[in-house]
């Protein structure tokens, strides 16, 4: 009987370190994907013209730790993102703001599309109205002499 509580106590000490180890894999995987979109989101101060995520910097590397760091201690993301651009700058947005310029980067490529998908529908209407058809194609009508020279070469055909 003993050994019976003993093995049960073991078997339920077992069970709950791992559902710890996968609740903390759990969290664990959480925070290293909102990471990661945060690196995503800075341009490095450390090598030009690449994310923070793709700098292989080691000055890069203790700044993604710091970011991971205040993640952990629950910052949000936005109050991380703010004090990066704080230190280094706004230059270093790889995602603009919504304001001032910024509405311009968002706005200008959305009305090109607007504007692209606005001509392809109105060519397709125009190509498909046969008024349109018929106004493009003038009616051609041969003359009798030409009826007669074409009736001529294909009676010499046969």
């Amino acid at each position: 009987m003993r050994s019976v509580t003993i093995f049960l106590i073991s078997l339920a000490c077992a069970l709950s370190i791992s559902a710890g180890t996968a609740l903390a894999d759990e969290r664990s995987e959480a925070l290293d994907r909102e990471a990661t979109n945060l690196y995503q989101q800075v341009f490095s101060p450390f090598c030009p013209g690449r994310s923070l995520n793709d700098c292989p910097s080691s000055k890069a590397a203790e700044l993604k730790d710091d970011m991971r760091a205040q993640l952990e201690a629950g910052k949000s993301g936005e109050e991380i993102l703010q004090g990066v651009f704080q230190k280094f700058g706004d230059q270093y947005r790889a995602v603009p703001k919504f304001a001032g310029v910024g509405v311009l980067v968002w706005l200008v490529p959305a009305g090109f599309v607007a504007l692209g998908l606005a001509i392809a529908v109105a060519l397709s209407f125009r190509r498909r109205s046969p008024a349109a058809q018929s106004a493009s194609l003038p009616e051609q009508r041969i003359s009798a002499e030409e009826e007669r020279r074409i009736q001529e070469e294909l009676s010499k055909i046969e």
